[in-house]
């Protein structure tokens, strides 16, 4: 089976989580039957969004760092647990020599599978900004639906200081008022399109019709290495 490295530390727990995915999905009766796995949990890397937002520096230095190192130690493909950071990758994509599995893709394939005509994304402002999820789900007719201001920065606080702080004791109560204002103007799903997400809604039990995009990119790096998915 092939050996997939992943670019991580954006941030760590959704590292561990990207991680924890691809073992879950893996169909293994032994710990020599699992996939090869190498990680690069690289905390340099600058904030993606506010480098999108112009006031931070670039990531693309230390994520290529990341990439090259992985590519060294025998990573036969990358992923990235980052949604944010994949608006960078096409002045990264030419400098490496391996194939580089793009989360934004496959999540985007996945809602055309599902057949969904309108999903709602929850994501950093560097995400929205970007516009890098609308692009793709545009390929295959399906309307991005986007929460206004203060419903993105009860988003972006959930990732902050929530997740990424590790508050357990996080007041959820303005993400999930949000989600309920999105059902209403018409979002049958939510796209979790920041890694940090899929571990917010574990750590803090919040159910609704959630497409985990860490969980797709998971499966599709299992099928590409040669696994077989569970």
């Amino acid at each position: 089976m092939k050996t997939i490295g992943i670019i991580g530390g954006m941030g760590p727990l959704a590292t561990v989580d990207l991680f924890k995915k691809i073992i879950l999905h893996t169909r293994a009766q032994s710990d020599q039957e699992h996939i090869h796995i190498v990680i690069d949990n690289n905390t340099d890397v600058p904030d993606r969004t506010a480098c999108i937002e112009g006031h931070g520096a670039s990531p693309v230095d230390e994520i290529l760092k990341s990439a090259k190192r992985l590519e060294s130690i025998g990573a036969d493909f990358l992923v990235m647990g980052c949604n944010t950071a994949h608006y960078f990758m096409p002045e990264i994509l030419p400098k490496l020599s391996v194939p580089f599995m793009s989360l934004i893709e496959v999540t985007a394939k996945k809602c055309k599978e599902k057949g969904l005509k309108s999903v709602c994304l929850l994501a950093t402002f560097g995400t929205y900004e970007s516009g890098i999820y609308k692009k793709e789900l545009e390929k295959y007719g399906i309307e991005c639906l986007e929460p206004d201001d203060d419903g993105k920065q009860a988003i972006e606080d959930i990732i902050y200081y929530g997740v990424k702080a590790c508050d357990a004791s996080y007041d959820t109560k303005k993400f999930v008022a949000l989600l309920k204002s999105m059902h209403e103007k018409g979002a049958d799903e939510f796209i979790l399109g920041c890694t940090e997400l899929p571990v917010a809604v574990e750590m803090y039990h919040i159910n609704d019709k959630f497409i985990d995009a860490t969980d797709v990119l998971a499966v599709e790096a299992v099928k590409f290495a040669g696994g077989t998915v569970q």
